[in-house]
């Protein structure tokens, strides 16, 4: 085969149409003619037909994957997923996934330090719930111990579970309620956000524990 002519895609400029006997043969980005060297003239054979269709497969699977990281940070198997959900090939999906770990693109471990500074910033958790959450994005657990334990180097659990509990009582109490609901309402709520049962007993005992009311625990 020969090709015999080049035409830019109306609807996408970078993208090139390959014409052989006046026939169309295949449709590629700039990038991936300007790699192999095809020009109008050039005779393509059945393997150079399928290295442009790999090269092609592996570029919209890229395309794909910045588009998705280009929201927001992702893990390695949120892409995966994502990949597989628009049917790329294994290959095309590992090839992909080592090009943008190559390119600092793609870091579970600087991932995982990013959602724990970020949680605790906007909605301070417990290690229990912080961890459930990032195994559910794929994020391997030793991994996550890492992250964790430099994240709390600097800030204990119950400092965080003392700012969480703070808010809580600010926005949720009322002059009203009995003390022990409070207790209760309060050791369930921390419960939720995932910090351990030793640190919701002290941060409940040390907040409302001297004052039932809580009101001096909470100023101080």
């Amino acid at each position: 085969m020969r090709i015999t002519k080049i035409e830019s895609q109306k609807k996408n400029p970078s993208r090139k149409n390959l014409f052989v006997d006046d026939g169309f043969l295949i449709g590629v980005s700039a990038e991936t003619l300007l790699r192999f060297g095809i020009r109008t003239g050039d005779e393509i054979g059945e393997d150079k037909l399928k290295a442009l269709r790999a090269a092609e497969e592996l570029q919209g699977a890229k395309s794909v994957a910045l588009r998705f990281l280009s929201r927001r940070q992702r893990t390695e198997k949120e892409i995966r997923d994502k990949l597989r959900e628009k049917e790329f090939a294994e290959e095309e999906i590992q090839q992909t996934i080592e090009n943008l770990r190559e390119l600092g693109f793609l870091n579970d471990a600087e991932f995982a330090r990013s959602y724990i500074r970020h949680q605790m910033a906007v909605r301070p958790k417990g290690t229990l719930a912080l961890k459930q959450n990032l195994l559910l994005l794929g994020v391997k657990r030793e991994i996550i111990d890492a992250a964790l334990d430099e994240t709390f180097k600097e800030t204990s659990q119950e400092e965080a579970a003392l700012d969480a509990a703070r808010k809580f009582l600010r926005k949720s109490r009322k002059p009203t309620d009995d003390p022990r609901k409070t207790r209760l309402k309060l050791a369930a709520f921390l419960g939720r956000r995932g910090f351990t049962w030793d640190v919701v007993s002290t941060v409940t005992k040390n907040i409302l524990g001297h004052d039932p009311s809580g009101e001096k625990a909470i100023d101080e």
